[in-house]
């Protein structure tokens, strides 16, 4: 199958995308044959050996006509995004040479991110968006949660298909006598609900004293969000026990989780977030909110703790981590084994599969 990605990374290291896109691409390489665009000047390419990245000086002027055979004229076209000026006008190419596409939202076409900047998306939408997805052979979701919490107005075709991670080979020691938590991603308040976080710990300020329980939050600045979580953390007298720090990658990002409990992400959106998949494979319980869309399989999986997206919810979870801390190497086991199930080769060998089928419904003259 001749596959054409395209995307409009930035490189920004503190993005999931910057690493879940390029690893589904790799994987997708192997057993396909893969051609990927970058819409993106900035972006430099990492995590890939079997593909190339093929950056686009000018996109809007961008015509398929330029690729090389047989991409010129691909089986299936993969948009890993939705606002893109350039996608919907590349969409409007794909659609006059009968071309089909498939659309990963990434948590955009969910209600609650359609609430952030609500005016000017319902504008973006009627004006382009709204036919682009429309016309989409099919919408890709990472979780059925977010196909629930997107609903089908936007496409009634869809297949899910999660993130993926690569093994980790790791030797987890877990404390009981002092519990560390960690949390590491965008500094976004609201999206990543860190202001509910924040109130649900000052509920209760007393028990983390006497569990010895501390929170790291790593991540970057967004748009002022540092000054106001240590503002919020002044406010409720918790900066004793939660501290923020700048971003961490790479090694350090890797110590710093094995040298966590657990891992805390109580998000009121996501798509697939892959912080969350790399701390399970660590071997680290998490504690998440239904808004992650992983809270169900965190549950039935006993990979950690689950609360509804609200600060008395999330309070309760953090009581249960304290009565827990003597089984966290349990709950830690059973993080690793959950994050077997994303493995990137299985869900390449998944999609391929996936992919053919939505291709014979098309030859077929279905949608």
């Amino acid at each position: 199958m001749n596959l054409l990605y395209i995307s409009c990374l930035s490189g920004n290291y503190s993005h999931g995308l910057t690493y879940s896109v390029p690893a589904q691409i790799e994987s997708q390489s192997k057993i396909d044959n893969v051609y990927w665009l970058n819409l993106n000047q900035e972006y430099k390419n990492i995590n890939t050996t079997h593909v190339e990245c093929n950056k686009i000086e000018e996109p809007l002027k961008f015509e398929l006509s330029n690729l090389p055979p047989p991409f010129n004229k691909p089986d299936l076209v993969i948009f890993e995004g939705v606002y893109f000026i350039s996608y919907w006008k590349l969409a409007i190419s794909l659609k006059k040479l009968n071309i089909p596409y498939i659309i990963v939202p990434r948590s955009s076409l969910t209600k609650q991110a359609q609430q952030k900047k609500l005016l000017k998306k319902i504008l973006a939408n009627l004006l382009f968006f709204n036919s682009f997805v429309k016309n989409a052979a099919a919408i890709q979701y990472l979780t059925k949660d977010e196909y629930l919490s997107s609903g089908e107005k936007w496409n009634n075709n869809y297949l899910i298909i999660p993130n993926g991670i690569n093994k980790k080979q790791t030797l987890k020691k877990y404390s009981c006598k002092k519990l560390k938590g960690i949390f590491i991603g965008r500094l976004d308040i609201y999206q990543k609900g860190i202001d509910l976080l924040i109130e649900a710990c000052y509920q209760l300020k007393n028990e983390m004293k006497s569990a010895g329980c501390s929170i790291d939050i790593y991540g970057p600045e967004e748009n002022g969000s540092k000054r106001k979580i240590k503002d919020l953390l002044y406010k409720y007298g918790l900066d004793e026990y939660i501290k923020v720090h700048d971003e961490i990658y790479l090694e350090k990002k890797e110590k710093a989780l094995l040298e966590s409990d657990f891992f805390i992400l109580t998000s009121r959106f996501e798509g697939h977030p892959m912080g969350l998949i790399e701390a399970l494979s660590y071997g680290i319980p998490c504690l998440v909110t239904k808004g992650t869309n992983m809270s169900e399989e965190i549950k039935n999986n006993a990979a950690g703790w689950n609360a509804n997206t609200e600060i008395k919810s999330i309070s309760n979870a953090i009581k249960e981590v304290f009565k827990d801390r003597n089984i966290l190497n349990i709950k830690g086991r059973n993080a690793i084994k959950l994050s077997q199930k994303y493995n990137w080769e299985n869900l390449a060998i998944e999609s391929r599969l996936k992919y053919n089928e939505i291709l014979e419904i098309l030859k077929t003259g279905g949608k």
